[in-house]
């Protein structure tokens, strides 16, 4: 998790379990993100150094 970010709160009547699963589907998803940002920028770079016209 980033500094300075907050996960969403859950609704109060929530139970420390379901909280629980809550963080780590956001921590997942979280994951799944920045591996498919690093991808992108990973393919991105291919593309400057193999076709530098465009």
């Amino acid at each position: 998790m980033m500094p300075g970010k907050t996960l969403r709160k859950t609704s109060p009547s929530a139970s420390p379990a379901e909280r629980e699963v809550a963080v780590e589907c956001a921590l997942q998803l979280r994951r799944i993100g920045d591996k498919w940002d690093l991808r992108q920028k990973f393919l991105n770079l291919l593309v400057k150094l193999f076709c530098p016209q465009t």
